[in-house]
């Protein structure tokens, strides 16, 4: 089964959330842990990783907190699926240096070979900012339509 490790959800989903607050804005891991529902320890091994790729900043004490360090603009999700778990690979025969013993008699590498061009030239063309600007939209609909849904008591 294709599935995406909770590492990289949890650790899409705290970019996303630093990206759609202003660069110089620290929040606190405590608030993101909660907002975001990911577990603290969890989102400090995520932050620390992060962190030391360059992608995120982090400022201790109690005014402390997290912050986008590099334009989210520039912060494909790629990058961030790298950072997080590696290289993007469909099977082991994608990522062999050598050459593979069954290529000449299989009719399968073809097809995990598009498949795996296609998901990294998706993830390669999707930025942070573009989902930044995505959970805005969603976020202002969401509060229109809780504010529409409230009824005037008689």
């Amino acid at each position: 089964m294709f599935k995406i490790s909770r590492r990289l959800d949890y650790g899409l989903q705290l970019l996303i959330a630093l990206a759609a607050k202003n660069s110089d804005q620290l929040t606190p891991s405590a608030q993101l842990s909660e907002q975001l529902t990911i577990p603290l320890p969890f989102l400090h091994q995520i932050a620390h990783t992060l962190m030391q790729a360059g992608l995120i900043k982090a400022s201790p004490g109690p005014r402390g907190g997290l912050r986008i360090n590099k334009s989210p603009a520039s912060i494909t999700v790629l990058k961030i699926a790298e950072v997080l778990e590696g290289p993007i690979s469909m099977t082991p025969c994608l990522d062999c240096t050598e050459d593979c013993t069954r290529s000449a008699f299989c009719a399968a590498q073809f097809m995990w070979d598009d498949l795996q061009n296609n998901i990294v030239n998706q993830l390669e063309n999707t930025t942070l900012a573009m989902l930044a600007e995505q959970s805005l939209r969603i976020s202002k609909n969401t509060v229109k339509s809780d504010t529409n849904s409230i009824v005037p008591a008689d």
